[in-house]
C-alpha cells in the first residue's frame, strides 16, 4: 500500500479510491475483478443484457494495473496474500475477448503478482494464444483457468459468436501442456441441452487436459427464457423447476438442479476429474497445487458442507492453528468492548455474552483470516 501511495499520482489514487472495486463486497467465488466490461459472443443464456452490459461492444476497464491493485487494497473487505481473499476475473466480460482485453488482463495479473500474491482465477470462452498461455504459466502466484463449455452439439445456435467448443478444448490442451491447471467450467447447466451431453463434454475435457470440473446452475430472467425459446430450446423443464417463482425483468433467478449436479459429479469422478460445486474451491485447489500447502478454502463451504466435494485439499479434515489472543483482540476492537469471552474451535469462533454487532466486512475479515465461522452465544 505504501509503495503504491508513493508511485501513483493524486489523480490515479482518487480514481482508484472511488472505483467500484474499492468498495464492493466479495462474491462467493471471491473478489470479482473486471478487466473487460461486456462481450461479443452473444450467448443466448447470457445475463449481461439484463445488467445493461453490451454483448456486442466490449469495453476495456478504465483502471491500469497499479490502480486496480490500489482499489482492492482500499476495499475494507479485501485481504491480500496467498492465504487471503480469492480473485476472480471474467464475471461481467470476456477477459480475452481481443488483443486489448488480453493485454489488460495480463496487466492486472502482473500487478496482483507483484503487490498482492492472492490466488487468481479467470473464466473464458476465448481462444487464448500460446504466447499468453506461456506468460500465464510463468506467474509466481496461483492461476486457475476455467474454460466454459456447456454444449458441443448446439454451440452454433446457443453461442453464435463464440469460438467453437473444440477450439476452446484446444486452448485447454495448450494450457495443460504449459503447466497450468485448467478446469472445465460446466456452467450454466441447461436442462435438455447440457444435461443430454454431460458425459461427452466431460470426456472431451478430460482428453484435452482438464484437471477438474466446476459445475454450476443456470440463472434465468424473462429475457433469457425468451431468447432460449426463440432459438428452439424447450424451456418447460426450466419453468417447472422454478416451481412457480415469479420472474421479474432484470432479476436473475437460479434454477434448482441438484440431481444434474450430482450426475455431473459422478461422471467427472468416473473420468478421473475432480468435481467442484463452487469456483472458489477450484481456485483454492490450484493454490494448493502451486504451493504444496493445504489451506482451507476461504469460502468456508466445507463447514456447512452444501458445496464441498472433498477435493484433495480435504478442507473438512484440516486443522489450522490461530492465536486466540489475536482473535480476541480483533473481536474486541470490532465490537468496541473489553474482557470478551471467546472460545476457538477447529471450525468456529464462539463469542459469549454480547450481541452480534459485527459489520459485514468485519465478519468477512475474521472468517476469512482465521478460516472459522463466528458464532455469538448468550
Amino acid at each position: 500500500m505504501n509503495q503504491l501511495e508513493q508511485q501513483l499520482g493524486q489523480e490515479s489514487k482518487s480514481k482508484a479510491s472511488s472505483d467500484y472495486h474499492a468498495r464492493k463486497p466479495p462474491r462467493p467465488c471471491g473478489f470479482t475483478v473486471h478487466t473487460v466490461i461486456g462481450c461479443r459472443f452473444a450467448c443466448t443464456y447470457c445475463y449481461l443484457p439484463d445488467m445493461g452490459i453490451s454483448t456486442t461492444v466490449p469495453q476495456i476497464y478504465g483502471l491500469n494495473g497499479e490502480e486496480i491493485t490500489y482499489a482492492l487494497l482500499r476495499n475494507k473487505y479485501f485481504l491480500p496474500t496467498r492465504k487471503g481473499s480469492l480473485i476472480a476475473i471474467g464475471s461481467v466480460g470476456e477477459p480475452f475477448v481481443d488483443a486489448q482485453g488480453a493485454q489488460r488482463t495480463m496487466e492486472y495479473v502482473s500487478s496482483f503478482e507483484r503487490y498482492l500474491g492472492n490466488p487468481i482465477q479467470f473464466s473464458t470462452k476465448a481462444i487464448v494464444s500460446e504466447e499468453v498461455i506461456n506468460w500465464l504459466s510463468k506467474r509466481k502466484i496461483p492461476v486457475n483457468p476455467l474454460i466454459t463449455i456447456v454444449t458441443l452439439k448446439h454451440a452454433k445456435i446457443l453461442e453464435p459468436q463464440a469460438p467453437d467448443p473444440y477450439d476452446r478444448l484446444d486452448t485447454m490442451k495448450k494450457m495443460r501442456k504449459h503447466g497450468l491447471h485448467p478446469m472445465l467450467f460446466l456452467r450454466p447447466i441447461i436442462p435438455g441441452i447440457t444435461t443430454e451431453e454431460l458425459e461427452d463434454i466431460i470426456k472431451e475435457a478430460k482428453n484435452h487436459g482438464a484437471e477438474g470440473v466446476v459445475i454450476g446452475s443456470l440463472r434465468v430472467t424473462p429475457l433469457i427464457l425468451m431468447r432460449l425459446e426463440k432459438f428452439g430450446v424447450d424451456t418447460r423443464e426450466i419453468k417447472d423447476r422454478l416451481r412457480g417463482k415469479p420472474l421479474q425483468p432484470g432479476k436473475q433467478v437460479s434454477v434448482p438442479m441438484r440431481e444434474y449436479k450430482e450426475q455431473a459429479i459422478q461422471i467427472s469422478r468416473q473420468n478421473g476429474l475432480i468435481p467442484f460445486l463452487s469456483a472458489c474451491c477450484a481456485s483454492n485447489y490450484v493454490a494448493y497445487l502451486y504451493s504444496g500447502e493445504r489451506v482451507p478454502c476461504p469460502g468456508l463451504d466445507y463447514i456447512k458442507g452444501d458445496f464441498c466435494t472433498v477435493c484433495p485439499v480435504n478442507c473438512p479434515a484440516l486443522k489450522t492453528e490461530v492465536d486466540e489472543g489475536e482473535v480476541k483482540e480483533y473481536l474486541e476492537k470490532f465490537l468496541n468492548t473489553k474482557n470478551l469471552k471467546i472460545e476457538v474451535e477447529d471450525k468456529y469462533i464462539f463469542v459469549y455474552g454480547v450481541k452480534d454487532r459485527l459489520k459485514d466486512y468485519q465478519r468477512y475479515l475474521l472468517e476469512t483470516g482465521f478460516r472459522r465461522r463466528v458464532v455469538f452465544r448468550r
